[in-house]
Order: structure tokens, then C-alpha cells, then sequence
């Protein structure tokens, strides 16, 4: 395990270092940082990390630009400030589509 953790870090700080942008696919870019390929994917379609379709089908390969997933998980924090709650009346329900 401490073997593929090691090699983990190896290649993420040849990336990092690298003047070139590296862009892997949602699955090899996922397997890199040890996460699932659907929050990646999902990361690219909001727009939180920087990626391109490689053609204009709807079911194109999506390229990660692995920098920017980095830099995406080395500024994320986790907000302590709770959401104000309303009592009653009509809220809005957000939407994404």
C-alpha cells in the first residue's frame, strides 16, 4: 500500500512540476488522485476545474487539465458557515440543468 502511495506522489509531483498542461481522461485523471471517476466528471461539467470535450458530441472524451484539478483540492475548503434557514413561506429549490 505505502508502494502505491509513494508512486502516487511521484508522478502528481512530475505534474506539478511540468511547464507543459497535462491533460488525462476523466478515468486516468481520477485513478491519479485516487477518486471517482463520476466527481471528476462531474467537477469538469461545472465548470470548478478546467477540461474540454475533444469533439461536439454530447458523449465525447472529456480531457482533464490535471493542474487544475490540483489546484481545485489544494484551495478547497470546508465552509463552517450554515446555510440560513427559512420557517414557512415558499423557498426556492435550486436547479441545475
Amino acid at each position: 500500500m505505502s508502494q502505491i502511495l509513494i508512486e502516487r506522489s511521484n508522478k502528481l509531483n512530475n505534474i506539478i512540476e511540468s511547464p507543459i498542461v497535462r491533460m488525462e481522461g476523466v478515468k486516468e485523471a481520477a485513478e491519479l488522485f485516487g477518486l471517482p471517476k463520476h466527481l471528476v466528471r462531474t467537477l469538469a461539467l461545472e465548470g470548478k476545474i478546467k477540461a474540454v470535450r475533444v469533439s461536439n458530441s454530447p458523449n465525447a472524451k472529456i480531457l482533464i487539465n490535471v493542474q487544475s484539478l490540483n489546484d481545485y483540492f489544494n484551495s478547497a475548503v470546508i465552509g463552517t458557515v450554515e446555510p440560513e434557514t427559512k420557517v414557512g413561506g415558499i423557498q426556492p429549490i435550486p436547479v441545475r440543468l
